[in-house]
């Protein structure tokens, strides 16, 4: 009977307890541009400031989010613009005896706005102002991919 029960106890433990590992493949799949579109910026004159007081799920993601979430905020207390230019960002760390920590950060750049939607032709791309080539003596030929 002592043997049954060995053997019965050894089978529920080894059942019990099962690890399934799985990975996921990617596969770079083939593209290609049919469409683009392009668009003006309308960037605002003036450059605006903003102070974030930053919270612990803020800092919970690095200097990087820190600064993503003040640009954010930013954007949205100023006009809900698109984006900011020319960034300049300030951050005021405290720091401890064993650890520091991002208290504030703030930003200035002048927020700008998309406008102007367009769908991109060949014209626009032999443009040497939209190249950046203007007057740099550097011509444009266009490259047939087969």
């Amino acid at each position: 009977m002592k043997k049954y029960l060995f053997m019965l106890a050894a089978a529920l433990l080894s059942a019990a307890c099962t690890t399934t590992t799985k990975t996921a493949r990617t596969e770079s799949v083939p593209y290609s541009m049919y469409n683009a579109t392009v668009a003006d910026l309308d960037v605002a004159p003036q450059r605006i400031t903003y102070t974030l007081m930053t919270t612990k799920a803020i800092r919970k993601g690095g200097p990087a989010n820190c600064k993503r979430a003040a640009v954010q905020e930013a954007l949205a207390a100023n006009g809900n613009a698109d984006m900011l230019l020319e960034p300049q960002f300030v951050l005021n760390h405290y720091r401890g005896l064993f650890c520091s920590k991002i208290t504030s950060v703030t930003v200035t750049g002048r927020p700008a706005f998309y406008k102007n939607f367009r769908s991109m032709d060949d014209k626009v791309w032999t443009d040497p102002v939209f190249r950046g080539n203007k007057g740099t003596g550097i011509h444009i030929f266009q490259v047939n991919k087969k």
